[in-house]
């Protein structure tokens, strides 16, 4: 009787140090830093790639199925960025756009990812940024923290 009790409290300690709302590296939000100007919620994945640089409304709406029901972006003024990375259980993701001197633009997710089981999260990471050229160079990096 002793050794099933003591069998019980041990699966319970071991459940509730991996759990991933107990990990102080999945606290808090997500995060956008840099020359993002917005967050865009696009409730559709889109039909193919894993890195978006989408500079018309034409390219917009050729990205995903024509039943997606996509946001309002003013493409005269904004550039949308897209970059699917992917996390366990719970995951927090730490957007980055910065703009180098010679125009080359750098996008960067930091994912940081709780939990013990397989990865369950999926994010494309869709932010707006101040317009750049059509031909502007754009760099991609998915880090896991």
């Amino acid at each position: 009787m002793k050794t099933r009790i003591l069998l019980i409290a041990f699966t319970m300690l071991s459940i509730s140090i991996s759990s991933c709302s107990k990990s102080p590296k999945c606290w808090g939000k997500d995060k956008n830093e840099g020359d993002i100007s917005e967050l865009i919620k696009i409730t559709c994945p889109p039909m193919n790639g894993d890195r978006w640089v989408i500079n018309n409304q034409s390219t917009y709406q050729q990205t995903f199925d024509s039943a997606c029901a996509l946001p309002a972006i003013d493409f005269n003024n904004y550039t949308l960025l897209g970059l699917e990375a992917t996390g366990g259980c719970e995951t927090r993701y730490i957007r980055k756009v910065e703009r180098e001197d010679d125009g080359t633009t750098h996008y960067q997710v930091t994912v940081k990812s709780c939990g013990t089981c397989k990865k369950l999260s999926i994010s494309y990471n869709w932010v707006t940024i101040p317009k750049i050229p059509d031909n502007a160079h754009v760099t991609f990096e998915v880090r896991e923290k």
